[in-house]
């Protein structure tokens, strides 16, 4: 319906405006913010994890990075060594509704797609079993993460969230079981989704864009309702209750464009360039959609990389030629396919640290937009021949003090549960508890997220319910 489309590129003509909603930071009127950051493969864990001063072998214990010399922080990491102070890594945590799902399927063989790139895909933010498909691959079983806390930190005139960036094999966010998220692929056209793709005057004279903006929206909503009354009549009951709310939620938005615009964002300031990688294009429009408050929940999917980017022959296979053959002990290992997913892992290290730069020079009260925000970077494996049961977890920016900054955690891998075909793990905190502790930094009060618990080795269950403590403040 024509309505619909009118409604939802509406928020791209109101740039500038600073919604009230949940998840302001207590004490200044920045708000909380998430973005999730998706790189594939997992990581090389000895060129990523590190040998923190004051840091345990094992169990659970944390330490300053403060404490680690530039030097000193491996090849992977490295880049992101200029913004120590405003970053934790998290080592330990687990996959583990997602290895049971293996486990209790294993037997079931062709009938059941059990590539983990594939149902570490449909899982990785939804925490739920995925849906599977006769005669292709499974898909997500549910709605996202990213799409749970966009729902509740919305308000008119605020998109939800948004969706940017590649596919890799697969989507990561959901609206609801099998219903991918809408995405944009292109950094232009995220820009061009943000600013209503308007360009003003270039002889200065004219109406300007505030002038055709505030003429246009009005027409838009009578239309809106005038093609609503027209056939409501015409829908099954529950269709006309869906229409209804659909008809609120416009004059919902109406309402919020008359907010004053003294509230704008400083730094709401619409400039496009394409200097840089994709990557770094995308970073710079993410900052801007948040900066003006146009959403508080960004997802981005970085692109596969080429070999040829990253110095590795063109011929060669980023997946079979080098992440499956990175792992040491494995039983295909090759130096080339580690040294190959180190300079892979670092060049995403080298475009997330530009990305956090980005937010950090933004300010806002009390400090810069990175300081209220939550940026997490996550893979759907934990290495590059499939692991589950250790996820590489950078949290860049605290969302507002929620999160402890400056600091290497390593959780304790202290429950043994059952992998696929005979094998164990021994895992830590489940990655739903991430996801809930991040909902609790947001203002939710939810207690669960996905899966509520899970079967150990030893006969009992583990539950996945709760925050995660030791990543967060207070």
């Amino acid at each position: 319906m024509g309505v619909g489309g009118a409604a939802l590129t509406i928020p791209g003509a109101i740039l500038g405006r600073a919604s009230k909603g949940l998840a302001q930071v207590a004490g200044s009127g920045a708000p909380k913010r998430v973005l999730f950051w998706i790189t594939p493969h997992g990581t090389v864990w000895n060129a990523w994890n590190m040998n923190v001063p004051g840091l345990a072998p094992s169990g659970t214990s944390s330490a300053a990075l403060s404490g680690l010399a530039a030097s000193s922080w491996p090849r992977i990491a490295a880049p992101l060594q200029p913004h120590a102070s405003k970053l934790s890594f998290v080592e330990g945590i687990a996959r583990t509704a997602a290895i049971e799902y293996e486990r209790a399927h294993d037997s079931q063989g062709g009938s059941f797609d059990l590539n983990r790139h594939h149902f570490g895909q449909a899982h990785l933010m939804t925490c739920v079993d995925p849906m599977q498909r006769s005669g292709t691959t499974c898909i997500g079983g549910g709605i996202s993460i990213d799409q749970v806390i966009g729902r509740a930190t919305t308000a008119a005139g605020r998109w939800s969230s948004r969706v940017y960036g590649s596919r890799h094999m697969h989507p990561y966010s959901f609206v609801a079981a099998g219903q991918e998220s809408a995405r944009v692929e292109g950094a232009r056209q995220a820009y061009d989704d943000i600013v209503g793709a308007y360009n003003p005057p270039s002889d200065g004279g004219g109406d300007t864009r505030a002038d055709l903006i505030a003429r246009a929206r009005g027409s838009v909503l009578d239309f809106a309702a005038r093609e609503h009354t027209s056939f409501a009549a015409r829908l099954p009951a529950a269709d006309r209750l869906k229409l209804q709310r659909h008809q609120e939620l416009i004059r919902e938005l109406e309402i919020s464009f008359a907010d004053s615009p003294e509230d704008s964002p400083a730094m709401c300031s619409p400039t496009w360039s394409d200097l840089g990688h994709d990557m770094d294009r995308f970073a710079r429009v993410m900052a801007l959609g948040l900066s003006c408050d146009l959403t508080r929940v960004m997802t981005y999917v970085t692109p596969d990389l080429a070999p040829v980017e990253i110095g590795l022959p063109a011929a060669t296979d980023i997946h079979q030629d080098y992440a499956h053959t990175s792992v040491r002990g494995s039983g295909t290992f090759r130096e080339e396919g580690e040294r190959g997913m180190i300079e892979y892992n670092r060049f995403y290290a080298q475009r997330f640290a530009y990305l956090l730069e980005q937010l950090d020079s933004i300010p806002e009260a009390g400090g810069t937009m990175l300081d209220h925000t939550a940026v997490v970077w996550m893979s759907e494996l934990g290495t590059g021949n499939h692991d589950l049961h250790d996820l590489p977890i950078v949290i860049a920016g605290g969302a507002g003090g929620s999160f402890r900054m400056g600091q290497y955690i390593r959780l304790a891998r202290d429950t043994r549960i059952g992998a696929g075909w005979g094998h164990f793990n021994q895992v830590g905190p489940a990655q739903n508890r991430l996801y809930v502790s991040l909902m609790r930094a947001m203002g939710m009060e939810n207690d669960s997220f996905g899966i509520e618990s899970s079967p150990t080795a030893s006969g009992g269950t583990v539950s996945l319910r709760g925050v995660i403590p030791e990543i967060m403040n207070g």
